[in-house]
């Protein structure tokens, strides 16, 4: 007889073979046609609400694994949070503005930025972020990600920019706001003013020179002068090309300062912490120390700029150093904070004889034409030539290059519009505002701390011609800039009605007309001028993208949103970007972080931890990867990294990837094909199911617990850790186990197999809301089998279903961990049955006969106790138990002498007698019958 027939084979649609390439462009569809996204949020609109505040990705090209990693990590955040019953409306952002998509476009169009008309470019630059917010857009939903994709936010809405010049407007209002001529980070390829966040530090080959600054009067305290020969001071610099800028020297006034006679017959003025290395350097034999003073008599020393026709006069600071150079810092007001600041205490002239392009001006004489870096060998030339040069070297050193072109940069005095961090207590307010939010990690908030501390007024201006511009007027006739509150107001009204292309659009007499309908007359405070021009600058993108909390949190734009938001999660790159540039306008006019929570991830690079590069042949794209594999593996990628650190990703950690992802698709497989028949009207109580499944349940319930912990805590590789562990280790390897002879071979409706189906249910059920959210495309697909195998009346999609918890399973603990320790005893005997099975004694742990002797008599009470299922849970024909023989539980494995059952498989003494003599045990002959 062909028993196979009568036994209960698993059967579901949900196949072993994920086949998620072909499937998850069906799920899309579905999502998408069934509004599952929408559903969700009106479900769960009159819920507690978590607002996840999207950070704008440029939107300049076809998305990289880093967009990946930072869209699936919000997604899975959006989504947990959604399962847990919240309303978490999520507005997806692109940055329409700024230098990446300029830059971008000029390249596609080969011209420079002023060989182009610029209402023309702006149009085309407008076309263009529009073409790739379009084609991102349709990248993140293929990853899955859930969001108001018809309605995001986008930087070039017209009520996007008024909201940059209403927050402009009260800025000024507050006095946040002042234009002056300083110093600041100045791209010469780009031709633009820079902002801290958008300098990134490489290596760079510089001249290291020590320079001589002849002495033309030394100061009351230390004149009349002892000494026969004229002295002079020495500096070291890196940036030689910051010489014809020079006007002072400045000397630490708390250390000492030596003159010293060289065998050149030459008397030098250097720190004396400097003295020993100098010497060494240039390998002086003799010399001597005539005098000794400190830094603060040379306050007033009048020098020789040895390249210009100009003084350079001895400051005191507190910055010059003794860890190198010769002690003395030479002075360039127009190219460095430092030296700027002390130009503002000494009353100095600020020189950047430097224009736009990084080219020397006239100002520079000789040198005019020239580009700075590629000037710097004739100056070395010159100061050689004129005697002025002691040394020069070849120094590779950590320098400023611009983000954008990768490109050394400069600093340049300019003219420029700044936000003041300093203004009403603002950046104390800011440091404690970072004490309120979350950080996670925790370092994160030190590092963005220690930056706030530290850094400059915000430059805001751009000399570009993609953005937001500024809102400001110039008297044509004293050139007077016009910041007025009333102006700045009408202008941002202006572009919610009509766009920022406007101000290019007409003349600066037919923008004021517009604006003076509001009756009151525009006209210069100073010289009472009536005529004006505009600004042509424009504000710093990251000034747009920061002002986001006010112009997409806001109820006016976004009804659904609130602020502050929950949570930001960017890179953690932004803790100098986009978590400053939001945090500054924020605390400013709100006295409130616009945010919560701060979650960071670091960035994607190869499997061995080189940062990935085209050049280097090592990127791997997010389209690669779903080509080959589908968008839930590089989802699981994501989830299993520990994002705090640098995430590794190369085709061998995608390939172990895939095996874990197996392994979890095989348990929901093997679980819903042993409930496809299970009918819903029987299912069982938990109270009223065998001890197993109560046990197995409530092991679970635990399991679950650590889920919910490690999804709070946003630690989601944990969730993936004990997940995988869990199916492995307590489903495969024992639960699914044990169950088999159930499941296959008990009567279809027994107490026992439907005890366990209603076990399996639960499980499924309880899974699908932890494995939803990181896998989103298996989780639908399954509900889709679960629902349709067995034609069930259950919401169209797992994420429309109302999960429950598990806090009503509940088990004596003492016999929880009686089980536990059968559990573990289990284990004792599969490894005693593995060694027959390497000798080939037996094939299946059904034909062996087990006898224990437990390692003391409380063992021996619980194995006694649990005597009639120990069969079952080892998966043996027999089991004996003796008493204890030793402090240590011992195992002895023997074949069974029985037969073995065709059904079953089991080795039974009941095996053919039955009244038909048919080759089965009596219980499958009473399932058969």
């Amino acid at each position: 007889m062909d028993y196979s027939k009568t036994v209960n084979l698993p059967k579901t649609s949900f196949s072993m073979k994920g086949e998620l390439q072909k499937k998850e462009p069906q799920i899309l569809d579905f999502w998408e046609k069934e509004a599952v996204y929408e559903k969700v949020k009106n479900k769960n609109s009159d819920s507690k609400k978590f607002i996840l505040h999207d950070g704008p990705p440029y939107a300049n090209g076809h998305i990289h694994i880093g967009h990946a990693l930072n869209k699936i990590l919000k997604d899975i955040i959006v989504k947990f949070k959604m399962s847990g019953g919240m309303h978490c409306p999520y507005v997806p952002g692109w940055d329409c503005h700024g230098l990446p998509i300029e830059q971008q476009l000029l390249k596609e169009l080969k011209i420079e930025k002023n060989q182009i008309e610029p209402v023309k470019f702006r149009k085309k630059a407008a076309s263009f972020a529009i073409k790739f917010v379009e084609v991102q857009k349709k990248e993140f939903k293929r990853l899955g990600i859930f969001g108001d994709w018809e309605n995001p936010y986008l930087t070039l809405s017209p009520y996007y920019e008024s909201a940059i010049i209403d927050v402009f407007g009260k800025l000024t209002e507050k006095n946040f706001i002042y234009r002056k001529k300083k110093p600041v980070y100045w791209c010469p390829t780009c031709q633009t003013a820079l902002a801290d966040a958008e300098v990134e530090y490489a290596d760079h080959i510089s001249h290291s020179i020590f320079v001589k600054f002849p002495v033309i009067k030394l100061p009351s305290t230390i004149s009349p002068t002892p000494y026969p020969l004229s002295p002079a001071v020495i500096i070291w610099t890196t940036t030689p090309w910051t010489l014809p800028a020079n006007v002072a020297l400045a000397f630490n006034p708390e250390e000492d300062y030596v003159f010293l006679k060289t065998d050149e017959k030459e008397i030098w003025i250097l720190a004396k912490k400097r003295m020993q290395s100098l010497n060494e350097k240039l390998k002086i034999k003799n010399y001597e120390v005539i005098a000794e003073k400190k830094g603060s008599d040379f306050e007033g020393i009048v020098c020789k700029n040895p390249l210009m026709n100009r003084e350079s006069k001895g400051v005191l600071a507190d910055f010059v150093s003794m860890e190198d150079g010769s002690g003395v810092v030479h002075i360039a007001p127009g190219h460095g904070v430092d030296d700027y600041q002390v130009a503002l205490k000494y009353n100095l002239p600020v020189i950047s004889p430097v224009d736009d392009a990084g080219v020397f001006t006239e100002d520079a004489n000789e040198f005019r034409g020239h580009k700075v870096f590629a000037a710097n060998h004739l100056i070395v030339e010159k100061l050689q030539k004129s005697g002025y040069l002691l040394t020069d070297e070849k120094l590779t050193h950590s320098y400023p290059h611009c983000w954008r072109c990768k490109r050394a940069i400069i600093f340049r005095a300019t003219e420029q519009w700044f936000l003041d961090v300093n203004s009403s207590n603002l950046k104390e307010k800011l440091l404690t505002e970072i004490e309120k939010v979350r950080w996670i990690p925790n370092y994160g908030k030190k590092r963005i701390s220690s930056m706030v501390e530290q850094r400059p007024d915000w430059c805001l201006s751009r000399q570009r011609l993609w953005g937001t511009p500024i809102p400001v007027f110039y008297c044509e006739s004293c050139n007077k800039p016009i910041l007025d509150v009333r102006i700045i107001k009408s202008v941002s009204k202006l572009f919610k009605e009509n766009g920022s292309d406007i101000w290019y659009e007409k003349t600066a007499a037919d923008i004021i007309s517009l604006l003076e309908k509001n009756d009151w007359k525009i006209e210069c405070q100073k010289c009472s001028g009536t005529k004006f021009r505009k600004e042509n600058d424009i504000f710093d993108v990251w000034f747009d993208s920061g002002v986001s909390s006010f112009a997409v949190l806001n109820k006016e734009n976004f009804k659904e949103l609130d602020f502050p938001s929950d949570i930001y999660l960017e890179g953690s790159d932004q803790h100098r970007g986009w978590f400053q540039t939001s945090l500054i306008p924020s605390v400013a006019l709100k006295n409130s972080a616009p945010y919560k929570i701060v979650l960071t991830h670091g960035f994607v690079v190869d499997g061995e931890g080189k940062k990935m590069s085209k050049s280097q042949g090592n990127v791997i794209s997010p389209e690669e990867i779903i080509g080959s594999s589908g968008a839930d593996i590089l989802r699981l990628w994501v989830a299993g990294s520990d994002y705090s650190e640098d995430i590794r990703l190369s085709k061998e950690i995608l390939s172990g990837l895939v095996e874990i992802y197996r392994k979890i698709r095989n348990t929901v497989r093997y679980i819903l094909g042993n409930i496809s028949e299970f009918p819903p009207t029987e299912k069982i109580s938990y109270e009223k199911r065998r001890e197993i499944d109560r046990f197995m349940l409530y092991r679970f319930s635990k399991i679950t617990g650590v889920f919910e912990r490690e999804y709070e805590l946003f630690q989601f590789h944990k969730v993936i850790y004990h997940l995988n562990n869990f199916c492995v280790n307590d489903l495969s390897s024992f639960y699914f186990d044990i169950l088999k002879d159930c499941l296959y071979t008990y009567k279809n409706n027994s107490y026992e197999r439907r005890s366990a189906q209603s076990t399996l249910e639960d499980i499924f059920l309880c899974m699908e809301k932890y494995i939803a959210p990181i896998l989103p495309f298996t989780a639908e697909d399954a509900w889709k089998s679960y629902k349709n195998d067995r034609n069930l009346n259950v919401a169209e999609s797992v994420f429309l279903f109302d999960f429950s918890d598990l806090k009503n399973c509940i088990f004596d603990e003492t016999r929880y961990l009686e089980i536990l320790r059968i559990w573990e005893i289990r284990n004792l005997v599969n490894y005693e049955i593995e060694k027959l099975r390497v000798q080939q004694t037996v094939g299946s742990s059904l034909e062996c006969e087990i006898t224990i002797a437990p390692g003391n008599e409380e063992e021996q009470k619980l194995l006694e106790k649990y005597a009639n299922t120990l069969s079952m849970v080892f998966i043996v024909s027999k089991v004996i138990i003796k008493k204890p023989l030793g402090k240590e539980t011992i195992i002895e494995v023997q074949k069974s002498n029985f037969n073995k059952c065709s059904r079953c498989w089991n080795y039974r003494e009941d095996v053919s007698k039955n009244p038909e003599k048919l080759d089965v045990c009596s219980r499958c002959y009473s399932v058969i019958k």
